[in-house]
């Protein structure tokens, strides 16, 4: 069994602003670089489902993304009804600690949501501002799965030094190791998902969080970022069953991405606790 648990899919008006910002940020790099920020297959719900048919994943999570605190309530209801349509879809919703977040999460849990999607580079959240974290108070009583969308900034640059301006003129805080740590201390109640391997171009950065078991990883984006084995090393020294397969489609091609965890280096057991058990342990 194959559950992708790292997946976006856009609305129309979305997708065309998305290009724009996309073709501003990263249209000098080449195709083939696997750092390029790029839609693969159009972004759509339908082509999503295309997608995971194709890499034969039986159930993906969707996360909606919005950096406007005003499309929280606007987003969830969408991601709900999509989830009606396609029962293979596992619906995640969004909060923003600056959106009456206590009224939000009583809709989003009302609608039958399973869990939270945050993005603090794009809702520009700090994770230690207080509107945070008296949101995280609220999602660890409620014990939802929280997937944070990690990017450890310094790596960024160093990986995409035409994108320090925009980093500095946002002033972006990241969402980094430590912070992560400092958040599952804080809150041992609360059960987070730190994307892209822990910390997107941070995973030398790591030690803070292999030994916490609030905290789990996905694998979503690493195809062509982290060397096979590296990644493996990464996986055994969390725990496999705190690792969770995804591959941030369309921002992978789902079906390469599939073949290239076929070929990571892993026992059988390790390879299938990551396609699907820990996501079934986590998400019921």
């Amino acid at each position: 069994m194959l559950i992708d648990a790292h997946t976006h899919a856009f609305l129309p008006q979305d997708l065309e602003v998305l290009g724009e910002r996309l073709a501003m940020l990263d249209e000098d790099l080449p195709d083939a670089s696997p750092h390029k920020w790029r839609v693969h297959g159009g972004g759509s719900v339908e082509a999503l489902l295309e997608a995971m048919a194709r890499a034969g994943a039986e159930r993906c999570v969707l996360l909606p993304v919005t950096g406007s605190r005003g499309r929280v309530g606007e987003l969830n209801r969408w991601v709900a009804q999509v989830a009606q349509e396609h029962p293979q879809i596992i619906p995640f919703g969004t909060l923003h600690p600056l959106a009456e977040p206590r009224r939000q999460l009583g809709d989003l849990l009302e609608l039958g949501l399973k869990g939270v999607k945050l993005h603090p580079f794009i809702q520009r959240i700090n994770l230690e501002q207080l509107e945070a974290v008296q949101l995280f108070d609220l999602l660890a009583a409620e014990r939802l799965p929280v997937l944070l969308d990690t990017i450890h900034l310094e790596g960024l640059v160093r990986a995409k030094p035409h994108l320090e301006q925009v980093v500095n003129f946002f002033g972006f805080s990241g969402c980094e190791p430590r912070q992560i740590a400092a958040l599952a201390h804080a809150h041992p109640g609360l059960r987070l998902i730190a994307a892209h391997g822990g910390s997107l171009y941070g995973w030398e950065e790591l030690d803070p969080l292999y030994g916490l078991d609030n905290v789990y990883f996905d694998i979503s984006y690493l195809h062509g970022l982290v060397e096979p084995r590296r990644l493996v090393e990464i996986i055994r020294r969390k725990g496999p069953d705190r690792v969770l397969y995804g591959t941030d489609s369309p921002w992978r091609d789902a079906a390469a991405f599939r073949e290239w965890f076929e070929d990571l280096p892993l026992t059988t057991w390790e390879r299938e606790q990551v396609a699907a058990g820990t996501a079934l342990e986590l998400l019921g």
